[in-house]
């Protein structure tokens, strides 16, 4: 369903939330601790400034920050930004789309599941998913030999 681009766009965006910090945060330091290829993250995370939820900062001292609060960021959102939203209005078994005057064979379950995704992913604050990860309901998956994994997971207020 999403593609890479926007998983990596949604961890990344996750982890700088999570660091709750207004320092800007380097790629170098994402890719590290997720495992995301820095030539790839770049492209990702401009997109993100591109989409306006980021803000690059240039020279010493640079890095990526969030340009809304994680409240006002839903996971629907990235989505929409990276993937597009043709997925949520294609048909399961067609090419294009399909209507109820001409409905496909799964087209009312297929309708169900779609909305259902969407408003999931529409309910999903950025600033829900970051207090998740830290009662430790979610998961974030880092990179094991990540040397300063520790210290990222303190600052995320995670064990």
């Amino acid at each position: 369903m999403l593609s890479r681009t926007c998983k990596y766009a949604i961890q990344a965006m996750i982890f700088i939330a999570s660091l709750n910090t207004e320092e800007p945060v380097l790629a170098k330091q994402i890719a590290g601790a997720l495992s995301i290829p820095r030539e790839f993250l770049n492209k990702v995370m401009q997109r993100l400034v591109k989409a306006g939820f980021l803000v690059s900062v240039k020279g010493p001292g640079g890095g990526f920050l969030l340009a809304k609060d994680p409240k006002d960021i839903t996971v629907f959102d990235i989505v929409k930004a990276i993937d597009g939203v043709e997925w949520f209005d294609s048909c399961l078994l067609r090419v294009g789309r399909c209507d109820e005057a001409n409905p496909c064979v799964v087209h009312e379950f297929w309708v169900k599941i779609r909305n259902q995704v969407r408003a999931i992913l529409d309910h999903e604050s950025l600033a829900d998913l970051v207090k998740e990860l830290r009662n430790g309901k979610r998961v974030l998956q880092f990179a094991e030999d990540f040397i300063l994994l520790k210290k990222i997971k303190t600052q995320m207020g995670i064990n």
